[in-house]
């Protein structure tokens, strides 16, 4: 089969999907990447330069190390896990008065605010509170069950579920302000920030004069121009057999990306919960086994792919391409709906 990027992604505040694989041998001599951990997961950035000499490799090179620098620097800004950062501090002023936020911040919490609104709530970064009932902690990519304390009660749900609302998330972007307007309530970013940090490295290397080129961050994944002398390809995982693909997609100037309810989930009683909660009633949703979408930007095929998977069936088909993006959904009893004009490749 022909080299392709094998991922299978992840969703809300899930920790990263199993990366793409590299093959260096397909077309593009001078390529050059680097990879390092940043956001908790492997960043990648893979560069075909117009010409295979040391000056512009050197420089491809320079470039893909300034991208993941910047990744590094958003996590600074966006990462529940530091006490300093944007979101840490909104989260602990609750309640209060507005919190002063980098102009990143911003932006992202307002692009967040509009897919809530067009989502009518199905995505929503103030999910957090639910995260503390349901944990999983499944190896991403293992297709294998974990542990998962209990249940929680419908009144744990309905309690943290009184929390969550992004009517309660108010942004100023010219004043670079954000408030959370009820006690309790939890920004998280984990189903946004990656796709917005890949969309601001995307914009870097254009503006360095780079076309062709490949930008993931765990279950985020940007691909530009070509893979040397053909198109990018993505294989779509087949969400329950590891390692197998339910087809190939080639990949140009957009954006690919997979949710699936095999990252990281329990059976019990013969029921398998997983971490893709729907909001609507706190519990994990059960309309499909996974969801694809090939998008204009990062962010765009983040939203829709975790929309589309909570929607189901041809109703969150019908979603994604009402949005002017291409979809794959596998619905919960295991059939495949591929949108029309999806560019699919012989495996």
């Amino acid at each position: 089969m022909t080299p392709t990027w094998l991922i299978a992604l992840s969703l809300l505040a899930a920790p990263a999907a199993t990366p793409p694989v590299f093959d260096s041998a397909d077309g593009c001599p001078g390529r050059v990447t680097v990879i390092e951990t940043v956001m908790g997961t492997r960043g990648t950035i893979s560069i075909c330069p117009l010409d295979a000499t040391e000056a512009r490799a050197a420089s491809a090179r320079d470039a893909a190390q300034r991208g993941l620098r910047e990744i590094a620097r958003l996590e600074g800004l966006w990462s529940t896990w530091l006490r300093d950062s944007d979101i840490s501090r909104l989260n602990r002023a609750a309640g209060g008065r507005a919190v002063l936020v980098a102009e990143e911040t911003a932006a992202v919490l307002a692009q967040s605010l509009r897919a809530s609104r067009e989502t009518r709530g199905i995505f929503d970064v103030t999910f957090a509170p639910l995260a503390e009932i349901w944990r999983f902690d499944t190896p991403p990519g293992s297709h294998q069950p974990t542990r998962l304390a209990q249940v929680p009660s419908d009144a744990d749900i309905a309690a943290r579920l009184a929390r969550i609302g992004y009517e309660g998330l108010e942004v100023d972007v010219a004043a670079r302000t954000a408030r959370l307007a009820r006690p309790g309530m939890l920004v998280n970013l984990g189903g946004i920030g990656k796709g917005a940090a890949v969309d601001r490295v995307v914009a870097m290397l254009r503006g360095q004069g780079f076309g062709n080129f490949a930008v993931q961050l765990g279950g985020d994944l940007y691909c530009a121009g070509e893979n040397g002398e053909r198109p990018w390809q993505v294989g779509v995982a087949h969400p329950r057999l590891k390692g197998a693909l339910l087809g190939v997609v080639a990949v140009r100037d957009a954006a690919f990306s997979t949710s699936g309810d095999y990252e990281r989930f329990a059976v019990i009683g013969g029921r398998r919960y997983h971490h893709i909660m729907d909001l609507r009633t706190g519990w994990p949703a059960t309309a499909s086994q996974s969801a694809t979408a090939l998008a204009r930007t990062a962010v765009d095929a983040e939203v829709l792919t975790k929309t589309a998977f909570i929607v189901g069936g041809a109703e969150g088909l019908a979603l994604v391409e009402g949005a002017g993006a291409r979809a794959v959904l596998v619905t919960a009893g295991g059939e495949v709906l591929w949108s029309q004009g999806l560019p699919r490749l012989a495996q």
